[in-house]
């Protein structure tokens, strides 16, 4: 039995010893876990060398065989350089979506205190409630701003957050004063539009960084937005239906804010989840290391 599928003498190979190969047949060429072309080849079409093979003279696979050793160095240092990168960033996104998940939390709660039909007959919950809502979205928009090395994005979800958060603390003002509602939602159209922009750029920046690492999760958050979308035109359809049939449309808004506390619950699973990929991600590599660090140790 010869020691290469394609011919080639291992004992002159001059790439065996820069990659640690253990011989064709126990290294590129092994059955499950090798990844030599050429081998996989002949094993399918049931040759036990390509010299057996009648399509050898024009096979495109085979007339690669003298680049193939350097073309699989140059794919495993690709691959090593993509973990390396992967690994940095996990160590960032692990640990910074971990504070967005808890800082989500008090957002909620926050949600719930400054809701006006709940708490009219106790302002000072409203108030509070507003304050921590804003340092809560504050300190969330740096959060976010900080994540641009990782995903452009993250820093415009930033940006329209802290002016969303500014926002808030307008309407409050106005709320006070006592302005005229007419003036106090026109004013609110644009915090509208930006809280808009914050939460697409949110969801797709988070998208973006956990797709190399759980694709599924990634089409998760945009899904998510377009639920999102779904449940903004839902609660649009509401305010005219509100003017044309009042009943129905009160009935069409309750449900527009049961969907958008559903949407709320998502977002926090869905923050819980892609920040526990990345920990659990930057474990599992360091972990990988220190067995290889081991085992040239034995």
């Amino acid at each position: 039995m010869r020691e290469t599928y394609c011919g080639k003498s291992c004992s002159e190979c001059s790439y065996r010893e820069k990659t640690n190969c253990l011989g064709c047949k126990q290294g590129p060429g092994k059955q499950y876990s090798g990844e030599c072309k050429i081998a996989r080849c002949c094993r399918n079409k049931g040759h036990e060398v390509c010299q057996t093979c009648g399509f050898r003279q024009t096979c495109g696979i085979l007339s690669e065989k003298n680049n193939a050793p350097l073309n699989r160095q140059k794919e495993h240092e690709a691959e090593s350089e993509r973990k390396n990168h992967i690994y940095k960033q996990s160590l960032v996104l692990g640990k910074w979506l971990w504070i967005l998940f808890w800082l989500f939390v008090p957002l909620g709660i926050t949600s719930v205190m400054t809701n006006k039909s709940l708490v009219d007959s106790v302002p000072s919950v409203y108030i509070i409630g507003s304050a921590l809502r804003f340092i809560c979205s504050m300190i969330y928009g740096f959060i976010l701003i900080r994540l641009r090395t990782e995903e452009n994005r993250y820093f415009s979800a930033g940006i329209y957050t802290l002016i969303c958060a500014g926002y808030e603390i307008l309407i409050l003002i106005l709320n006070n004063i006592s302005l005229l509602d007419d003036i106090i939602i026109f004013i609110s159209i644009p915090a509208i539009i930006l809280l808009l922009n914050a939460e697409y750029n949110e969801y797709m920046s988070h998208s973006a960084v956990v797709f190399a690492v759980n694709d599924e999760l990634s089409y998760n958050w945009e899904n998510l937005w377009k639920w999102y979308i779904g449940i903004i035109c839902i609660l649009a359809v509401s305010i005219i239906l509100a003017v044309i049939i009042p009943l129905f449309g009160v009935v069409v808004l309750f449900g527009a804010e049961i969907g958008f506390i559903i949407i709320n619950i998502m977002k926090l699973i869905y923050l819980y989840r892609t920040a526990r990929v990345f920990r659990l991600y930057s474990k599992e590599i360091l972990n990988e290391d220190e067995s290889k660090s081991d085992t040239i140790i034995v």
